[in-house]
């Protein structure tokens, strides 16, 4: 592969990542405002299915994360493969920092993992367990 091959691959999978991040925030968004009209009023199976739904979803773009995931560490070591190039970019954020000990691909997986886990928690918290209170 050209640099100019790798940078474009690079782009696509960018705008991939930028549209899983933005899907699932949107199955949370509709989630919540189903919680809100309609579910918190719902018998229990009809939550229980709604979660699950919901949950496969989440579980099949985290699934598909990492398929992209693998796609980008073969864009790195495609490019660590060319030696000088005229970007003179020396690598996509595979080195450590040093502030954090993670490289940026682990932080920036580690963060979202934090951050759907907490939504994840607090849903499964307002699906079953809150009890809200009569319009």
């Amino acid at each position: 592969m050209t640099e100019a091959d790798i940078l474009s691959v690079r782009n696509e999978l960018t705008d991939i990542v930028v549209s899983v991040v933005s899907v699932s925030f949107g199955m949370v968004s509709a989630y919540i405002v189903g919680l809100w009209l309609f579910l918190k009023r719902a018998p229990l199976v009809l939550r229980a299915l709604s979660f699950i739904v919901f949950s496969f979803g989440l579980a099949f773009m985290g699934a598909l994360t990492v398929g992209i995931h693998e796609l980008l560490l073969g864009t790195e070591r495609a490019w660590n493969k060319l030696g000088k190039t005229a970007t003179e970019i020396p690598g996509f954020g595979s080195a450590p920092v040093p502030a954090l000990g993670l490289t940026q691909y682990e932080a920036a997986a580690c963060l979202g993992a934090l951050a759907f886990l907490a939504i994840y928690v607090a849903l499964f918290f307002l699906t079953f367990l809150y009890r809200w209170p009569e319009d």
